[in-house]
């Protein structure tokens, strides 16, 4: 077992976070996908406005659900769960996590002002969606500092038992 591998009492309750901040940002923005169809209208004007990053944190969600399943189970079964693979799957999650937030976040600062300077239930639970998005982003932070930790440790320590001279019999 991988040094990744046997940091379960760390990887676990890690995990676990993940997993229910993840179900609460699939409503948040299945909920905010609900309600925005891309038009608001203000005072008898109409905009219209691209959702895009409410749709991408939609799909990061759901990624994060497939994501969190392979890492799970990869902690049972080390086999599927190589440190390079686990590394290269919890660093493009929490990428993919910190371009959701920001987007939604420039979003909610730049183009949604308007609407939400009115009111609306729609803009605090974009504003949650934000929160929580960044909250993951933190999670997968974290998880990827602890994989590459693994892999640069396993590395070195496997380079020092290459390097060492062989003796003669």
């Amino acid at each position: 077992m991988d040094k990744y591998h046997s940091n379960t009492k760390i990887l676990l309750p890690l995990r676990g976070v993940a997993l229910l901040f993840t179900i609460i940002e699939l409503g948040l923005t299945a909920y905010g996908v609900s309600i925005f169809d891309g038009t608001y209208t203000i005072d008898f004007t109409t905009y219209y406005v691209n959702f895009s990053a409410l749709n991408f944190l939609l799909f990061n969600s759901l990624w994060t659900l497939l994501v969190l399943v392979y890492l799970f189970v990869s902690l049972r079964m080390t086999k599927i769960g190589h440190p390079f693979v686990v590394l290269a799957v919890v660093a493009v999650t929490m990428l993919f996590w910190f371009a959701g937030w920001v987007a939604l976040a420039a979003f909610l600062g730049g183009s949604l002002k308007l609407a939400c300077d009115f009111g609306g239930t729609a803009c605090g639970v974009l504003d949650a969606a934000t929160a929580f998005g960044a909250f993951l982003w933190l999670i997968f932070l974290v998880d990827t500092v602890l994989a590459a930790l693994a892999v640069t440790s396993g590395r070195s320590s496997n380079s020092n038992n290459i390097s060492q001279p062989m003796q003669a019999a």
